[in-house]
C-alpha cells in the first residue's frame, strides 16, 4: 500500500477521525479512553455491515483482525487496513513482524507495548483525545525534529557530546563532525543500546541522533530520561541519516517530492520503514557516480567535506554544531 488514508468510524454515540500514512500506525493510552471501543465499532461493522449501526468511511476497507487464524486473515485481506486490539498477543511475536514485512497493507495496532521488533516511527505513535467526537493526536510532537515538549528555550542545543544510533555512515559522518569540533562523538551500536551509552555522561550536554523512521520502540524511555535532565538532553530525529543528506540538497537529481511527500512512494510492501526508503532512493541516485556513490557502511570521503558538513549543520535546526566545545574525559 501507498498514500495517505482518511479514516472516519463512527454510530450513534461515538466517532472517530484519524489519518493513516505508513504501514504501521500505533494507537496508545490509558485504559477507559476508548480505544477497545474503536475496534468493536470496527468488528461489528465487519460483521454485519450496516445493520450494525456503524459506519466507515474510508477508501480503503478496514479489518478488525481477532486472535484466530490472523495470519490467514490477513493474506485473504490485501490493500486493508488492518485493526489489531491491545489482547492480541501476537503481535509481539517474531511470526507477526515477519507478515507485517511481506504484506500489502497498513496496520492500525491498539496496544501499550513496546513492539521492539518492529520498526515503528516516532510520528505514529498516537493517544485519543475528544469526548464524544474522537481524533488521533501524536504523543511525540515534532519541533524541528527535536521532539521536546513543550518547547525549551535552550534550543538550539549546544552538546558536549553526540550519540549515534548508527554505527555505519552515520556515525562516520558526525565523528568527523565532532572531531572537526572538539567534540567526542560515541555510537551506541543499535537503538536498544541508546539508553545505556546516554547514562555514561550523567554531566554532559548529550545530543542523541537516531533514526526517527524506526525508533519508536524506544522513545518513551529515552523521553523519560530527557525529562528528568532538563537542559541536559536533546534528542534528534530524523527519518535516517540518508533523510538528512538528502534533505540537506547534497545529493542532485532527486524528485524534491520524494523526500516530502514520502507517503506518496514508499510502498509497504517494498519498504517495512522509511528509512530503507531514504536510504534507496540515495543509493540509487549515487550508483552512477564516482565520488558520491553511497554506501551505509562506509561513507565516501566525499561526505565528509567541509561544504557538506557545513551544509548539513544549517539543515539541522535544533542542534548548535557551530561552537568549539572540548571533551573532558
Amino acid at each position: 500500500m501507498v498514500g495517505e488514508y482518511k479514516v472516519r468510524v463512527r454510530n450513534s454515540r461515538n466517532s472517530y477521525s484519524f489519518s493513516l500514512k505508513r504501514n504501521i500506525t500505533i494507537l496508545r493510552g490509558e485504559s477507559g479512553r476508548g480505544k477497545t471501543t474503536l475496534f468493536e465499532m470496527i468488528l461489528e461493522h465487519n460483521r454485519f455491515g450496516k445493520s450494525s449501526g456503524v459506519s466507515i468511511s474510508c477508501d480503503r476497507g478496514l479489518l478488525a483482525l481477532s486472535q484466530e487464524r490472523w495470519d490467514e486473515e490477513i493474506s485473504k485481506n490485501p490493500g486493508k487496513i488492518i485493526v489489531i486490539d491491545e489482547d492480541s498477543r501476537f503481535i509481539k511475536s517474531k511470526a507477526f513482524a515477519e507478515t507485517v514485512r511481506e504484506k500489502d497493507n497498513y496496520f492500525l495496532l491498539i496496544t501499550r507495548n513496546y513492539l521492539d521488533q518492529l520498526p515503528i516511527s516516532v510520528e505514529e505513535i498516537y493517544e485519543l483525545y475528544g469526548a464524544k467526537n474522537k481524533r488521533f493526536r501524536r504523543i511525540y510532537k515534532n519541533i524541528d525534529r527535536m521532539y521536546d515538549d513543550p518547547p525549551r528555550a535552550y534550543l538550539p542545543f549546544r552538546p558536549d557530546i553526540i550519540i549515534t544510533e548508527d554505527s555505519g555512515s552515520g556515525f562516520q559522518f558526525f565523528k568527523k563532525m565532532a572531531d572537526d569540533l572538539g567534540m567526542k562523538c560515541e555510537s551506541s551500536g543499535g537503538k536498544s543500546n541508546l539508553l545505556r551509552v546516554m547514562n555514561k555522561y550523567p554531566d554532559k550536554n548529550v545530543a542523541l541522533i537516531a533514526d526517527g523512521a524506526a525508533i519508536g520502540s524506544e522513545i518513551a524511555d529515552l523521553a523519560k530520561q530527557q525529562s528528568l535532565r532538563p537542559k541536559k538532553i536533546a534528542i534528534y530525529l530524523p527519518e535516517s541519516f540518508e533523510w538528512i543528506i538528502l534533505g540537506a540538497g547534497i545529493v542532485g537529481g532527486v524528485d524534491r517530492a520524494k523526500i516530502d511527500m514520502p507517503e506518496r512512494f514508499a510502498d509497504s510492501m517494498d519498504y517495512m520503514s522509511w528509512e530503507q526508503y531514504f536510504t534507496d532512493i540515495l543509493i540509487k541516485a549515487t550508483k552512477n557516480t564516482v565520488f558520491q556513490r553511497y554506501d551505509k557502511a562506509k561513507l565516501p570521503d566525499f561526505y565528509l567535506q567541509d561544504g557538506v558538513q557545513s551544509r548539513v549543520k544549517g539543515f539541522i535546526k535544533g542542534i548548535d554544531l557551530s561552537l568549539l566545545k572540548g571533551f573532558e574525559e
